[in-house]
């Protein structure tokens, strides 16, 4: 019987296995739990702000795989964790035609239809936080990760990472894409326009709980990768605008009051914009006698 959980472009299940490999039947409960513990929606609107924060990204970044990461071959096999709207996966497969894509994130709502993907890519519903199902384990080149900040716990990764280490091949690589909150800032187009209020609206209050995305590089180096790298982007004022717009959708998703929205919103419009750089951790996982060092 297939496995609704598990699907792929065509409809039909991946691998045949049952469904305590998967770890779908045990699990389910308790990620329909986990679901509902994200911060945020997962209705239409929540779908249309996370295909355009992926647009927003690719203009700013200019790529979906980091260009340290070289040598694919053709047939390249690549995971995508918590895919949200499986949106990087589908731009990624018209760059790589021929590649193995996977994407696997708690809930598969604010995915397109089975029927509709690419026979290329497949989609599975899987807790990160959870188990690594055996046959998962060693069968990928490259697994990528993206904006986890609302998905991290007690502002410890390692478990996420050391799922994602064991699904690499030896030699493959870790791309792990986060904001570098620690680093906002109010954009002003002129010195003299009040920004306190407007900054004291968005900023994050808690930021304790996100100090792990600083320590990422030494806490992937603990895990066991190899060749950990961080590079960061700043912001590109030409999209400054676009950002705070997709900012006041998350706002209203985290049930901001109205009136904070809407005064945020008509400050932004004298020239004010919250800009969050951006950093992207690219790890390797050794083969068997290379040494645990950063270059």
């Amino acid at each position: 019987m297939a496995l609704p959980d598990l699907i792929t472009g065509d409809g039909q299940p991946t691998l045949k296995h049952s469904a305590s490999d998967f770890g779908l039947i045990r699990n389910s409960r308790t990620c329909d739990e986990r679901d509902r513990e994200y911060a945020l929606s997962r209705n239409y609107a929540a779908s249309v702000r996370l295909n355009c924060q992926f647009f927003l990204w690719k203009a700013e970044l200019g790529f979906n795989i980091h260009p340290r990461i070289t040598s694919m071959s053709p047939t390249v096999a690549i995971a995508d964790l918590a895919t949200g709207t499986a949106i990087w996966l589908l731009d990624l497969q018209r760059e790589l035609p021929n590649a193995h894509l996977d994407g696997f994130d708690i809930s598969l709502e604010q995915c397109p239809p089975t029927e509709w993907l690419p026979s290329a890519i497949s989609l599975k519903r899987w807790d990160i936080y959870s188990s690594l199902p055996l046959h998962l384990k060693g069968q990928y080149d490259i697994v990528h990760i993206r904006l986890v900040l609302l998905v991290v716990r007690g502002n410890d990764p390692a478990p996420i990472l050391h799922n994602a280490f064991e699904m690499l091949k030896p030699g493959g690589f870790l791309q792990w894409d986060e904001l570098d909150v620690f680093k906002a800032y109010v954009a002003s187009t002129c010195s003299t326009i009040d920004t306190g209020s407007f900054q004291r609206a968005q900023e994050v209050t808690d930021l304790d709980t996100l100090k792990w995305v600083q320590d990422l590089p030494s806490i992937a180096a603990k895990i066991g990768f190899v060749e950990v790298e961080e590079y960061k982007y700043g912001c590109d004022l030409s999209l400054a605008k676009f950002y705070q717009d997709m900012q006041f959708l998350v706002m209203e998703e985290q049930a901001a009051s109205p009136s904070s929205i809407e005064n945020s919103y008509a400050e932004s419009k004298k020239g004010l914009a919250r800009c969050t750089p951006k950093v992207v951790i690219v790890a390797k996982k050794p083969i068997a006698g290379q040494s645990n060092t950063r270059d």
